[in-house]
């Protein structure tokens, strides 16, 4: 399968808008370096773009330490419009218009960079057909110059795509871009670059943003520079804008349905996303899969351990069995058809895959951002593939590597079993399920294209906080999933004082808190029209009186004294943090009670995190 590419309004509408800010320049025969620029009017051309499309009039044009005396435009375009596309496409209109044919596509990270790379591929035939001729891409590598004199000399539309780390990293490897090399003719790979006079494309520049790196893109000597994102972070002048309430309206993305998750955190909480985030994307499959629709549903962790322990014999984390016993008790009550004999063709083991760093030196899995090999081709060279019914890969489970530059069509669930309160990296990680979905000839369809996001209380809040402040696209309230009932509150102290008290007290409130306190733990998840309750097991501990003393910092005896006094039904709810919650919650009533009495004894202790006391 080949994804369709079509001429659309609102692509042209972001090529014209960087295009046509150099009106004023005359066409040059392409050569070996890019015409310089000439910037007479170029002020002038800006804002006439600017005015066009109802932005800020720039007063002056803007600088960066990335090239002082070049221009820097900004695209912003919503994750999922197609920004690739149209900065290729912006590639070869400034080449038929006024003849500059060196560029640079300068990337983050190996995720983005293969994506680009892909984009070029996918698109050539496309572009061919538009212009009579297509951009020749390469990927920058040290160990391969020769491909460097072709961008020199080459003819037509050359194209470099290169990855921060390349010219960034104070590594051998990749200092090499700054050396004189023998196998090169005794050139230096930077004096090549520079003496072309590229136009340089930065794609996800909010991570291209410190001193060093600017500095380091100065040395390509930029003859302009063109940012393309969805959340920049430093603004230049800015000539087009499509953000996500206006993409959402033109029906360019999908709409968004909310499953919000209020409680504690913890493995309960977890289990209820893997199993909410299994049970939207069985729904979503279940109606697409006689049209022959691929359903994907990409699930972000904290850490890489979550799925793949390798102190384990098998290798598997907690969360990749929790999918598995989750996914094996959804689809145990498929009834026979078409569409069970598709699940049952597929092994548990084999529909979810894990893309992570990779540490070189021992293979594993790591926290961080480069690719992991074994899921590197599926996940971002064969996109096409994935979204075959014959690929039985649906569930991606990743940690940032595929937070920005990764994004495919028939996405339609993402489930965050992680906290984060970086909204640039909230929103590129929904943007990884917004474009539009696609039939199995790579055409868009429509009518079906709805991201479900299964998130915690506080990633619900934010994405309600954008629909509020009109920053996202539509957003429906689907499903909510609460706690109940509502979590104790724990108390946080930065300060240890020595408190008398009378534990008689102490036991006696605090069996008369946990009798009223604790109850049956439950997740209720409710929709539109029905429902549903998840009983959740109790941490139970093997030896209640030595653990809870740990986690109270009281002795066995007060901690005796508190559970024989408790109902039975009460002891029998004990679990491991809600019981200590209450009783910390007791003890530091107590204590606060005594310091208001002037019964502290000693003075306080700072930098402690444990509280003492006389029971």
């Amino acid at each position: 399968m080949r994804l369709q590419f079509k001429v659309q309004r609102f692509q042209t509408e972001a090529v014209a808008a960087v295009v046509d800010c150099f009106a004023g320049q005359p066409r040059s025969a392409p050569g070996p370096c890019n015409a310089p620029l000439r910037t007479e009017r170029l002020l002038d051309d800006v804002r006439a773009v600017q005015r066009r499309g109802g932005l800020p009039l720039s007063t002056a044009l803007a600088t960066s330490e990335a090239a002082p005396d070049a221009p820097h435009l900004d695209v912003e375009m919503e994750t999922g419009t197609g920004k690739t596309y149209v900065y290729i496409r912006t590639i070869m209109e400034l080449h038929r218009r006024y003849g500059w044919s060196r560029f640079i596509v300068v990337v983050p990270g190996v995720a983005i960079r293969e994506g680009v790379r892909k984009a070029f591929e996918l698109t050539a035939e496309h572009f061919r057909q538009m212009y009579g001729t297509r951009p020749r891409p390469f990927t920058y590598d040290s160990s391969a110059l020769h491909e460097l004199d072709r961008f020199r000399s080459g003819a037509g539309v050359q194209v470099m795509i290169i990855n921060l780390q390349a010219f960034n990293s104070s590594s051998r490897e990749n200092r090499r871009i700054y050396e004189e090399q023998d196998g090169f003719g005794s050139r230096r790979p930077i004096d090549v670059i520079r003496a072309s006079r590229p136009i340089v494309i930065i794609d996800e520049p909010q991570r291209i943003g410190s001193a060093r790196s600017l500095e380091s893109l100065s040395r390509f000597a930029p003859l302009m520079v063109l940012r393309y994102s969805a959340t920049h972070r430093v603004r230049h002048d800015l000539v087009h804008r499509l953000d996500a309430l206006t993409a959402y309206r033109r029906k360019l993305v999908k709409r968004i349905t909310v499953v919000g998750i209020e409680g504690e955190p913890g493995p309960a909480r977890r289990r209820v996303q893997i199993r909410e985030v299994i049970r939207a994307h069985l729904d979503k499959e279940r109606e697409l899969y006689a049209r022959g629709v691929k359903v994907l549903s990409l699930l972000f962790i904290d850490q890489v351990i979550r799925y793949r322990d390798y102190s384990r014999e098998d290798q598997l984390g907690d969360y990749a069995r929790i999918f598995a016993e989750e996914y094996r008790s959804l689809t145990a009550g498929e009834p026979d058809g078409p569409y069970r004999r598709y699940l049952d063709g597929i092994p548990v083991e084999r529909t979810h895959q894990g893309y992570f760093a990779i540490d070189r030196r021992t293979g594993r899995m790591i926290d961080g951002t480069a690719s992991d090999v074994d899921a590197y081709d599926l996940i971002l060279r064969d996109r096409e593939r994935l979204l075959s019914l014959d690929e039985p890969v649906r569930f991606v489970f990743s940690h940032s590597a595929l937070r920005e530059g990764w994004d495919n069509p028939n996405v339609f669930v993402i489930g965050m079993l992680k906290s984060s309160d970086d909204i640039v990296s909230r929103r590129q990680e929904v943007g990884r399920g917004l474009r539009l979905a696609v039939d199995r000839h790579g055409e868009r369809m429509e009518g079906i294209n709805e991201l479900t996001v299964v998130a915690d209380e506080s990633y619900a809040s934010f994405v309600a906080g954008l629909q509020a402040e009109g920053d996202l696209r539509a957003i429906t309230d689907g499903r909510r999933v609460r706690r109940s009932p509502a979590p104790v509150a724990r108390t946080a102290r930065t300060a240890v004082h020595r408190v008398a008290f009378d534990s008689a007290e102490l036991v006696a409130r605090c069996v008369a808190a946990l009798d009223d306190g604790l109850a049956p733990r439950q997740y209720v998840v409710q929709t539109a029209d029905s429902t549903r309750i998840h009983p959740v097991t109790t941490d139970r501990m093997l030896d209640p009186v030595g653990e809870l003393a740990e986690l109270t910092r009281l002795t066995r005896r007060t901690i005796a004294a508190i559970l024989t006094a408790v109902r039975p039904r009460t002891f029998a709810l004990c679990g491991r943090d809600g019981a200590a919650a209450i009783i910390n919650r007791e003890k530091a009533a107590l204590i606060d009670a005594g310091q208001r009495r002037g019964t502290t004894i000693g003075a306080p202790v700072r930098g402690c995190s444990n509280t003492s006391t006389s029971c």
